[in-house]
């Protein structure tokens, strides 16, 4: 499965953004690949990581197959790994 990630501009971050990506690729393995998303492709799924809670990253030209998940702190871990191992059955 191709996640694209999303970021937002960093203005006011509350946790270490590209931490937490590694910490979902490295809990998920191999058979989900998160990538910076491009406008232009298309994902089967979009974690966007916005900073703080406005997660205010523009993601309107990044296409998804399954959806968008917008990650708003460090406590959304859980739900994050959720959402997209729930897609991948």
């Amino acid at each position: 499965m191709r996640i694209g990630v999303k970021y937002c501009g960093g203005c006011n971050p509350r946790y270490e953004r590209k931490a937490f990506v590694d910490k979902v690729s490295k809990n998920l393995g191999e058979m989900y690949d998160l990538v910076v998303a491009k406008e232009g492709e298309i994902y089967d799924f979009i974690l966007v990581m916005g900073g703080c809670m406005n997660c205010c990253a523009n993601f309107k030209h990044v296409e998804t197959r399954r959806g968008v998940f917008c990650v708003k702190s460090a406590a959304d871990y859980e739900k994050v790994l959720n959402a997209i191992t729930k897609i991948g059955e």
